[in-house]
């Protein structure tokens, strides 16, 4: 494979690798890399600040607002990915 083969993977790319991962109900283990690469100290805030309060994210949820938030993804996709996430997890369940 010469370079000239080489895809250049971008930001939106990455992103929607995992955002697939995360409609594939991708276990925690697998996104916290990349949740642990996009948080800030902001974000760690308001998302202990959510908890405190008992309207907590999952991990999945935190990550594509992440992602959201820098443009990455639209507010659609993440939508469309949690509908996702959501039904694996109930066709497992069943």
């Amino acid at each position: 494979m010469s370079s000239a083969d080489l895809v250049p993977v971008t930001p939106r790319d990455e992103a929607l690798d995992i955002l697939r991962l995360v409609a594939a109900d991708a276990p925690v283990a697998t996104l916290a890399p990349y949740l642990r690469s996009l948080m800030t100290h902001d974000h760690e805030q308001a998302f202990a600040i959510m908890r405190g309060s008992g309207n907590a994210m999952s991990a999945s949820l935190q990550l594509l607002t992440l992602l959201e938030d820098r443009g990455l993804i639209t507010m659609e996709e993440v939508f469309a990915a949690e509908e996702a996430r959501l039904a694996t997890g109930d066709a497992r369940g069943a």
